[in-house]
């Protein structure tokens, strides 16, 4: 990866159920992902290019999991917000739905995958993604803040020893490492779309 300005981002988005020769169901469902992306990546135009690949990679999946089914999932509308890292970081450690919820949500989404490849996502400055926990995904924003002087190395270990009880000063003392994992986009041996291919559609996969 590259040293491009990077941006943490949620993303709700809303599918329906597509059926071949343009059927779609009448109602929409949600579903929350969370990304590491280059800020120049940040625009309405990527998202829609991105979300509808990823949707595309999934509907793959699923196609040739279940070759007989032809239907296949759409992205309808999104939206994306900023991810606080301040906020995440003023999580007092209580492992509750409630705290969750207001500072790590993404722990909670990374529980919630079904067909999908996972809930966080970092992104490379040509398109390409890699999933990861919900953990390291609470990592990865710790360390881009640490980096850019928005917090203390003391906070930093503070945090993840809340995260990983009885751990946070190893985990910090091998910050480096941890984060040169977190960002590399790995090989996949299953279906992906190049990036910027058009037309930027959910599906029908075509695997041929």
């Amino acid at each position: 990866m590259t040293s491009s300005s990077r941006v943490a981002r949620r993303a709700d988005v809303h599918y329906r159920l597509a059926q071949p020769f343009g059927g779609l169901s009448a109602g929409t469902q949600t579903k929350t992902w969370f990304f590491d992306v280059p800020e120049s990546r940040d625009t309405d135009d990527g998202w829609a290019e991105l979300l509808n690949r990823l949707f595309y990679d999934a509907n793959a999946l699923m196609r040739s999991r279940e070759p007989g089914d032809t239907s296949c999932l759409a992205v309808d509308t999104f939206t994306t917000a900023p991810v606080s890292a301040a906020t995440m970081l003023a999580w007092d450690g209580l492992a509750t739905q409630e705290r969750a919820a207001a500072h790590l949500p993404w722990i909670l989404a990374a529980g919630a995958v079904s067909w999908e490849y996972s809930a966080c996502y970092c992104v490379d400055d040509a398109g390409a993604y890699d999933g990861m926990t919900g953990n390291g995904f609470s990592e990865l924003i710790l360390y881009r803040f640490l980096d850019a002087g928005g917090t203390t190395p003391q906070d930093a270990v503070t945090f993840l020893d809340r995260l990983y009880p009885g751990h946070g000063e190893s985990i910090f003392a091998d910050r480096s490492q941890r984060f040169a994992n977190l960002v590399e986009i790995r090989p996949s041996a299953a279906f992906r779309r190049p990036p910027g291919s058009t037309p930027w559609i959910s599906g029908p996969p075509t695997l041929g």
